[in-house]
């Protein structure tokens, strides 16, 4: 192309590169998310939900499990991997330790060992050039019995039984394939496929990865990698290099100086001999000047987590019960008062007396409810304040309000003596009184739902193996009018009203994704109505609800999925 476009799975490395120079080797997980909120718009899939949750005050590892069902094992990570392996050269575990850091993000599990794998894969490279000794290097990071594990096992039992890649692709696909082109078993399985069968050739291997299709970005990417260490830059021909001019672009700005190529490879060495000269120690780097970036370790005499004992949500009627660590990193005793500090109209239990000595951590639990009635918002952030010696130490942290639902039904109807039926056609209620503003009287005295995510929890309460009808009742708190669209997934059939007017109607399409529909809608100022009706068609009942608003401006850190909305309680 006359000008090449950018691409986020390069931009969010030289962002990692960046984090590196500026606040030092031994970054965290919490840097990255600051990092990527400072500086990157980029809000696709699970990029979103990372932003969504970040914004409610839910750091990671959570804000890349949490309310992100469909996205949390895609590849969005794993083709972070490079910049770990490329500053770790050597050090396969503290190549992982770092890719690990960054996955939590916005993945977890099988997305989370896929960056790891491929990083320790990376690092090795530079000193071991046989690709089935760097895989066995790489699974040292995949839990045994995992599905990840399952699939590289199965391309390098493809590989030694010589079919052809064709063959082995159709077989990935058959075992672990997904309708979510970005699923990371089928991709990880074709990036393998590639290596293998590519045998060492440049154009062969780029081919075959191309082919197998998904998302080629990502597989074409590693795949190259890879290869580009064991052949070195002189191994990749000239008509593929040329072209680059030694160039690259970025779809957001970092204060840097050069969009070089070269000059990129050489800042990431400068990051890998400093790394080499703290962490790193399986390998010596002589040769090198001395780096400029930042090697201290960071020292806090306290630290104060938050461990949200499963799920960072709580709902009406509610009692969330959480545990607040404490760390006395200092030389002397710690003696002070442990309290927890809740928005205006919530409840928490008795504050904590805290001694510690010194190297000691403890962890205190806590009891919250929210309010009875008014709104519960979607964002709420609470804060863990410990007074000792006249000083404070304060961690915040958000705590999500879940989204109170009031359901009628479930209905249904005999097909005969061994199936259930329901229809979307057929009208269970009076459906008019929706349309007539009557919602409140339609739904009064049902029970109600609360629903942690976008997605409802739907076979929780209603575990029926058949087909079945319900209609729910979302009383949405907006604080001002603003146009958003509302997102609706359904594994079955779905109608919505929102203030009386149909808004959105799906059919026949049984599995589930968070995207399926999208209507433009009104959410006016104060209290907005959706009514949802749900038929579910097949085996699980599976729902969602999420409200979207287009980031024209690209403004960095800005969360598209709205995180002020609340219910009605």
């Amino acid at each position: 192309p006359e000008e090449w476009p950018p691409n986020d799975d390069l931009d969010l490395q030289v962002l990692w590169l960046h984090a590196l120079q500026t606040r030092g080797v031994y970054i965290t997980s919490r840097d990255l998310a600051e990092e990527w909120v400072e500086h990157c718009w980029y809000y696709f899939n699970e990029y979103g939900r990372f932003l969504k949750n970040f914004h409610r005050g839910i750091d990671p590892p959570v804000s890349g499990w949490f309310d992100n069902e469909y996205f949390r094992e895609s590849m969005g990570s794993p083709i972070r991997s490079e910049i770990w392996g490329f500053t770790c050269p050597g050090n396969p575990g503290l190549a992982a330790h770092y890719a690990g850091m960054d996955a939590v993000l916005d993945h977890w599990r099988g997305s989370v060992w896929a960056e790891q794998f491929l990083a320790a894969i990376e690092a090795e490279a530079f000193f071991t050039s046989d690709l089935e000794e760097l895989v066995e290097v790489g699974l040292k990071f995949v839990p045994r019995g995992s599905k990840l594990r399952g699939v590289v096992e199965l391309v390098k039992e493809l590989w030694r039984s010589g079919v052809d890649w064709v063959e082995a692709r159709w077989e990935v696909l058959r075992r672990y394939g997904s309708p979510d082109f970005t699923s990371v078993y089928q991709n990880i399985g074709f990036t393998m496929i590639a290596l293998l069968w590519g045998g060492g050739d440049f154009v062969r291997t780029m081919l075959i990865a191309l082919n197998c299709g998904y998302d080629t970005d990502c597989t074409c990417a590693t795949a190259c990698a890879i290869l580009g260490e064991l052949l070195g830059a002189e191994g990749i021909p000239e008509k593929w290099r040329a072209p680059l001019r030694d160039e690259f672009v970025m779809g957001f700005s970092l204060p840097r100086s050069s969009y070089r190529i070269s000059d990129l490879a050489r800042e990431t060495c400068e990051v890998g001999v400093a790394i080499s000269r703290v962490l790193n120690r399986d390998v010596e780097i002589v040769g090198a000047p001395e780096p400029r970036i930042p090697l201290g370790r960071p020292h806090r005499d306290v630290e104060v987590s938050v461990d949200y004992l499963g799920l960072p949500a709580v709902g009406r009627g509610e009692v969330k019960e959480l545990e607040v660590r404490v760390r006395n990193n200092g030389s002397t005793s710690l003696v002070g008062v442990l309290e927890l500090e809740v928005p205006e109209g919530w409840r928490a239990s008795e504050p904590h007396i805290v001694s510690l000595a010194p190297g000691e951590e403890r962890g205190y639990r806590f009891r919250v409810a929210p309010p009875a009635e008014g709104v519960l918002w979607d964002r709420n952030m609470l804060r863990a304040r410990l007074s000792a010696g006249g000083r404070s130490w304060v961690r915040e942290f958000g705590l999500c309000g879940s989204k109170y639902w009031r359901v009628l039904g479930p209905y249904w109807r005999p097909r005969g003596p061994f199936e259930d039926e329901a229809s979307l056609d057929e009208e269970y209620v009076d459906e008019g009184m929706i349309e007539e503003g009557r919602e409140l009287d339609l739904f009064q005295g049902t029970r109600g739902l609360n629903s942690p995510t976008d997605k409802l929890p739907l076979d929780e309460h209603f575990p029926l193996p058949g087909e079945y009808c319900i209609y729910l009742l979302h009383r949405l708190y907006c604080p001002s009018e603003r146009e958003v669209d509302a997102y609706v997934g359904a594994a079955g059939d779905v109608r919505v009203w929102l203030n009386g007017e149909v808004v959105c109607e799906g059919r026949g399409r049984c599995v589930w994704s968070p995207l399926m529909y999208r209507a433009r809608v009104r959410l006016r100022e104060g209290e907005n109505r959706l009514v949802v009706k749900y038929v579910k068609k097949a085996r699980s009942a599976e729902l969602s609800v999420g409200f979207y608003r287009e980031n024209v401006e690209r403004r960095p850190g800005y969360s598209v999925w709205q995180v002020d909305l609340g219910s009605v309680l």
